[in-house]
């Protein structure tokens, strides 16, 4: 077989078909599926290159990878909101702004105010609402010795209530997207670049999330009680998030949706370590209808294949995702339980791809060898890749103190036996 595309190949290996090779992301699915800015750097470092570090994610402070590290890996997938090479993005798009991270200097995004507290704490507003006086509600913070904002448990806005009728309106939070018509009318001018003018594979975050998000406006305490105790809460939660996503849905696709292949929904991250968070029959009762709902409307307006983002132990839920005409999985907790990669690729593998599960990062990549992380790997990718329906990517973003040296053996691993 010739060498094929990069859009071509994810296409096919999503569709369960064995293209030339096995597809790779690193930071094209910008929620889970990269790296942390401090990662980045000091990786760049080790090979002895000097590259600017742009962070699009402030509050996980995810960085992008730089041109000459998606062609060194094999990289086959972008993010469509990339504002580094390959971009269709100026600076007068979007402007970044220096920021001390832990000692190290960043670029974040202009737009985006962080507040120093008296306390030694930075604090994140709520920038991205489009309501002035909402935005000065604090929604994250950062204590000195953090590499990461935090919206839990410090903002749960929703904490307080007892009652369905309390609830009038969505707080605002980061993960309930509201886009401004600056930010549609850039991303579409990127989306329509990457299309036309790369090979690569465009992978969008649509934002809309309903369990995991209603979760975190309860604050897990309240939650858990209203679970049991008054679902009617949670029910009226829900129907507000639906609303509202269904509404910004449907701008993000009439922005993007005719040039980008992929689209994130959610996160859902349904599972801990050791199991569900919810009961599987009050998923369905109380959430499924509604990732559902936002499933057909993606369906309906666009061709593209529908990821959903699902951390921890939630094989479960998987059956449920398939019915729910969801195409990709994401991020396959491998180190969860019941979550092994060659039962997971028995039981689902015809009919849901794997965009994951390429590398442990909680015990493997962070304090493995070189040898171990790339023979891990290789037995992974081999389990994953048969008939297609896998795309090659770590379990979840690389963190801070994660050795340059496992990122790069754990890339030479895959392209080392990606080829069918």
């Amino acid at each position: 077989m010739r060498m094929l595309t990069s859009r071509k190949r994810v296409i096919l290996a999503i569709e369960h078909k064995e293209p030339d090779m096995v597809p790779v992301d690193f930071g094209g699915w910008e929620g889970s599926g990269g790296i942390h800015a401090l990662a980045l750097k000091k990786l760049i470092e080790h090979l002895g290159l000097h590259e600017e570090i742009r962070v699009y994610d402030v509050i996980q402070m995810l960085a992008e990878p730089p041109y000459f590290l998606l062609k060194k890996f094999g990289v086959d997938v972008v993010s469509v909101r990339r504002s580094m090479p390959p971009t269709g993005l100026t600076e007068e798009d979007i402007k970044f702004k220096d920021y001390f991270l832990l000692g190290e200097k960043v670029k974040v995004p202009e737009d985006i105010p962080i507040i120093k507290g008296d306390n030694g704490y930075e604090y994140l507003p709520a920038w991205f609402s489009r309501d002035p006086e909402k935005r000065r509600i604090l929604v994250a913070r950062r204590s000195p010795s953090t590499p990461y904002f935090e919206p839990v448990p410090f903002y749960a806005p929703l904490k307080d209530v007892s009652s369905a009728s309390e609830i009038k309106e969505l707080p605002p939070h980061p993960w309930i997207t509201e886009y401004s018509e600056h930010e549609l009318k850039i991303l579409r001018k990127n989306a329509q670049y990457l299309y036309e003018k790369t090979d690569y594979a465009i992978c969008g975050l649509s934002s809309t999330s309903v369990f995991e998000v209603t979760m975190y406006l309860l604050g897990h305490r309240t939650f858990a009680l209203c679970l049991k105790r008054n679902k009617n809460v949670i029910e009226k939660v829900v129907e507000l998030v639906l609303e509202h996503n269904k509404m910004e849905l449907r701008k993000y696709l009439d922005a993007v949706g005719e040039y980008i292949q992929i689209i994130c929904t959610g996160g859902e991250d349904l599972g801990s370590q050791t199991g569900p968070f919810i009961n599987p029959k009050e998923w369905r009762e109380l959430f499924r209808p509604a990732i559902e709902e936002l499933v057909k409307e993606i369906k309906s307006r666009t061709k593209c294949y529908v990821m959903i983002h699902s951390c921890g132990s939630i094989k479960p839920f998987i059956p449920d995702f398939i019915e729910m005409g969801i195409d990709i999985l994401n991020p396959v907790q491998i180190s969860a339980k019941d979550m092994d990669p060659y039962e997971l690729k028995k039981e689902f593998g015809d009919d849901i791809t794997f965009w994951g599960g390429g590398c442990d990062t909680q015990h493997i990549l962070p304090f493995a060898s070189p040898r171990e992380v790339k023979e891990h790997v290789k037995k992974l990718v081999n389990i994953f890749k048969e008939g297609g329906g896998f795309i090659f990517n770590q379990v979840h973003n690389i963190q801070p103190g994660v050795p340059p040296e496992n990122i790069i053996a754990m890339f030479e691993a895959v392209n080392e036996v990606r080829e069918y």
